[in-house]
């Protein structure tokens, strides 16, 4: 073989491995921009080469108070200068970090049961970055006291009296109703209304409708004015408030009353058709049952069975009544007169 063949013949090699290279190098930068963008780099690749490229990482969020918002992350964070912001626009959001730890207090304190989104900026060492946004609503630490007094649980046909779906409380002890809920549930739905924030005072009753017509005149009464709402069952003795979430199970039901968001229920009911018997198999139903039975209102078997219901041959004219505020249970309750609905009075 000739000189000059052979050494076309190595540069042709040559060629060929600094083309492999090439693609060698190519693809390890293309496959560290993937774990760039992904946030997944393995952790020997990132270390010897990147760094540190993980942004932080929420572990736990929380309303410390009425006024002071918990944000916690899996690493030391840093907050660069008003990188928080709150809405409503009238709250201004300072945040402040220690180690893994950010609080963020407001001014003013939101409103109790007000919706409230957070968002922000933090860092870690390294200066990744995490972009945060949470909704929370205004910590209620006055939540007034209430029981259920009467139910009326469908709409009734009468021209001269005629009531569609409620649930009447009476005020125990005096607070704001912000952030307070009711849950309803029948055995294909679970439905739900926020209390909006409303100073009330012990002895007030309230009334929630469940079944408005959607006209004008059914307001909700969260000032002094208790006769500004109209609409069927609306009185000026009780505090309406309107609800379009959907109207009362007429025959099979539960109900659960809670102070806040994730707190076991403070009041409630678990109603059924007398011709019902056996095992509950409705999920819906037996979450809110179980719920009432964790917090003591409600004695029920497991598994839970029908018989565990106060028990009713259910009717359009006859609502179900408290008949003690003292026990809980079913013997707390009883079946009224037919045409006896009082909504706003409590008997």
């Amino acid at each position: 073989m000739s000189k000059e063949r052979a050494m076309g013949r190595m540069r042709v090699r040559v060629k060929r491995a600094a083309g492999m290279a090439r693609l060698f190098t190519r693809a390890l930068v293309m496959g560290l921009a993937m774990w760039v963008v992904t946030g997944c780099s393995p952790p020997a690749i990132e270390s010897a080469v990147l760094g540190d490229i993980r942004p932080p990482m929420v572990k736990n969020a929380r309303l410390e108070s009425g006024y002071e918002f918990i944000l916690e992350f899996d690493e030391p964070v840093r907050v660069p200068k008003d990188s928080f912001s709150a809405e409503p626009k009238r709250l201004a959001a300072q945040a402040e970090s220690s180690e893994n730890v950010v609080s963020v207090l407001f001014e003013p304190q939101p409103s109790p049961g007000e919706v409230v989104t957070l968002a922000g900026t933090v860092q870690d060492m390294c200066g990744n970055s995490t972009r945060v946004q949470v909704q929370f609503k205004g910590y209620n630490d006055r939540p007034a006291g209430l029981v259920i007094t009467e139910i009326q649980t469908a709409k009734n046909t009468s021209k001269k009296a005629p009531h569609r779906d409620y649930i009447e409380f009476l005020v125990k002890k005096a607070g704001n109703l912000g952030g307070i809920y009711v849950q309803w549930a029948s055995s294909t739905k679970t439905m739900r209304f926020d209390f909006p924030a409303c100073e009330v005072r012990a002895g007030e009753v309230i009334v929630l409708h469940l079944a408005p017509e959607g006209v004008a005149e059914e307001k909700n009464e969260t000032g002094s004015e208790l006769g500004l709402s109209g609409g069927i069952d609306a009185t000026a003795q009780g505090r309406d408030f309107w609800s379009d979430a959907g109207g009362l199970p007429d025959a099979s039901g539960a109900i659960t009353v809670h102070e806040r968001e994730g707190a076991l229920p403070i009041d409630g009911i678990f109603y059924a058709d007398s011709s019902k018997s056996g095992k509950l198999e409705s999920a819906k139903l037996i979450a809110l049952a179980r719920e009432l039975a964790d917090a003591g209102l409600w004695k029920l078997d497991v598994p839970p069975l029908w018989e565990n219901a106060l028990l009713w041959k259910p009717s359009t004219s006859r609502p179900l009544v408290r008949t003690s505020t003292s026990p809980y249970g079913a013997s707390a309750w009883g079946i009224g007169e037919s045409g006896s609905q009082s909504p706003g009075i409590v008997n």
